[in-house]
């Protein structure tokens, strides 16, 4: 198969994924109205990145599945700073799905089990922390967490550490950015689900990475180092 035929329909279906997305979000009781182009594009490209970059040895239906969720939720999330429950609840058991699809269909070696714990670990997690301290972390991230934990864990453990890490890096920066350049104050709310969702994409769209952290973590601790 040509290299730039796997990106190319992924592209497209992207790009298909986005325009009902768009029209999903304007119908939604808590969803919001997006003028048509942004969605469509956006999840193009990471359709288009994701099955470049992990078809056909890394989870690419789960590199997929992430990324046409992550366009929606990143929409309703950056601009009314919350995440919908009519996605993010069914996007917990429908992530179990592509998994299976991932491991039966699509050849992957990831386990089904690891995922079903991580998911659960990690989503409980956000959900105390988001009930301990609402003003950190909202209901609908800690919702959002059960899915994510799905997906990296269904990879492996270094993945989740790596994901919700990159996770956490990027909502820093963000917030880091926009005190210095003055568009939020240290107390401003800021949208924590985009970047929970681009540390997820990214560890799954880059398997060399969760192998690369393992690694890392392995000759350190035989180094002896903290």
């Amino acid at each position: 198969m040509s290299s730039w035929l796997v990106p190319a329909l992924c592209a497209l279906g992207g790009a298909a994924a986005g325009a009902a997305s768009r029209v999903l979000l304007g119908r939604l009781r808590r969803g919001t109205v997006v003028r048509p182009g942004p969605l469509e594009v956006a999840s193009a490209l990471l359709a288009g990145l994701g099955g470049a970059s992990s078809f056909p040895d890394g989870p690419w239906p789960l590199v997929l599945w992430v990324g046409v969720l992550a366009v929606p939720l990143a929409a309703v999330d950056l601009r009314h700073h919350r995440l919908p429950d009519a996605l993010t609840l069914p996007a917990v058991p429908l992530t179990l799905v592509v998994c299976a699809i991932d491991r039966w269909w699509g050849g992957g070696t990831g386990d089904l089990g690891r995922a079903a714990v991580a998911g659960a670990a990690v989503g409980g997690l956000f959900l105390l922390l988001a009930t301990l301290r609402p003003d950190a972390m909202g209901r609908g991230d800690a919702k959002l967490a059960f899915g994510l934990g799905i997906a990296l864990g269904y990879v492996s453990w270094p993945a989740v550490l790596l994901g919700m890490f990159g996770g956490f890096l990027a909502g820093s920066l963000v917030g880091l950015a926009g005190v210095v350049t003055r568009r939020f104050g240290l107390r401003s709310a800021i949208a924590f689900g985009p970047a929970l969702l681009l540390g997820c994409w990214v560890v799954l769209a880059v398997p060399s990475l969760p192998a690369w952290f393992s690694g890392t973590a392995g000759a350190s601790a035989a180094a002896g180092w903290p």
